[in-house]
């Protein structure tokens, strides 16, 4: 076998100094084997420095002298083709979306195994339980669990409360003209008590781990609003929820309303919210959301990131100590920039400028 003449505008030195610079063991490797070369090495000895046959490297001297040092990297491989063709994804992802029928498939849900025999059955793709995992991923699936809706929910009356928000505020906007703009809230009340929640925790794989979980029924109520146009809030922490403590929350939501704005606060229908001796002030307007319809709700997400990161796993003496947690938590939340724009912030509930 004839040698293939190297390419000398690079010295051996140069390359070897490029092997401390190198991250990719493969690469240095072959570095190594073609700064030997020009060394005066004999090809069959360069080749065992750099691990591999003298046939393997001829074809990286053909590489090095058509690129240098980059024709020496791996090249992408397209690997194997996808089973499932990629026009016929979208297809699946409306079955998988579609979800299962008790009498037909026998489950309530789809598992992984029973999406790869979906796939199996209407596109012939026999998926591993890895490959059909990347599958999902790529499709953008997630497994999630989904959130519980009453089933007196009205789905149509929900997207018309969206769409006719922008209308509902411009009409709050008209009925007050010496407002120059109109703040959107979100106003509600969670329940915080001794009989908490547990929440998922990164544990080995195959135990099961234990947490504190308190069974007595001592609580109180944070009471809260959130503008999320401008990343604010105010609570209030009680014993109990009635008419006096939304009195009080309105109160709060006032003072905290801009000196020139006026504040469409959306609220759901707890009867404190609608009772006959509630008093508004004249910077507030209510607005009623849906009945059933805690979703629309932005500060019900609050909520929720409150008792994943911050109130679940507690133990809690007393009612003195609930009120404590609750007003450190709240402050907490409110002392992260951007974390109620971010959580809060609706696209459909943005607000209404005025001209």
């Amino acid at each position: 076998m004839v040698a293939v003449a190297i390419r000398r505008d690079i010295a051996a030195g140069d390359l070897r100094r490029q092997v401390r610079l190198e991250r990719d063991g493969r690469v240095a490797s072959r570095l190594l084997a073609l700064a030997a070369v020009l060394d005066g090495v004999s090809r069959e000895q360069a080749a065992r420095l750099g691990g591999m046959d003298r046939q393997t490297l001829r074809d990286w001297v053909h590489r090095f002298n058509e690129a240098g040092v980059e024709g020496l990297r791996d090249r992408t491989r397209p690997g194997r083709p996808c089973l499932l063709a990629e026009e016929l994804l979208p297809e699946l992802a409306a079955l998988i979306a579609d979800g299962p029928q008790i009498e037909r498939d026998g489950v309530v849900e789809y598992r992984l195994s029973h999406i790869r025999e979906l796939s199996r059955r209407h596109f012939g793709a026999d998926y591993s339980q890895g490959g059909m995992h990347a599958v999902l991923r790529r499709m953008g699936f997630s497994w999630l669990k989904p959130r519980p809706i009453h089933p007196r929910t009205d789905l149509a009356a929900q997207e018309a409360f969206k769409k006719t928000l922008p209308k509902t505020v411009a009409s709050i906007q008209d009925q007050h003209p010496n407002a120059e703009r109109v703040e959107v809230w979100f106003q509600d009340e969670a329940r915080v008590g001794q009989k908490g929640s547990l929440t998922h925790l990164w544990a080995p794989t195959g135990t099961r781990p234990r947490a504190v979980r308190d069974h007595r029924f001592k609580s109180a109520y944070i009471f809260g609003a959130v503008c999320p146009e401008r990343d604010t809030g105010v609570a209030l922490v009680v014993s109990r929820a009635s008419t006096e403590a939304m009195n009080l929350m309105l109160t709060e939501i006032s003072q905290a309303v801009g000196d020139t704005a006026h504040a469409a606060v959306l609220i759901d229908g707890a009867g404190w919210h609608s009772a006959n001796d509630l008093m508004v002030p004249t910077n507030i307007t209510l607005v009623p959301l849906p009945p059933y319809s805690p979703e629309l709700n932005a500060i019900e997400r609050l909520w929720q990131v409150m008792r994943d990161t911050l109130l679940s796993h507690r133990l809690f003496t007393d009612l003195n100590h609930i009120i404590e947690v609750c007003c450190t938590t709240w402050n907490a939340l409110l002392n992260q920039p951007g974390r109620i724009r971010s959580t809060c912030g609706y696209a459909w509930a943005a607000p209404v400028k005025i001209s």
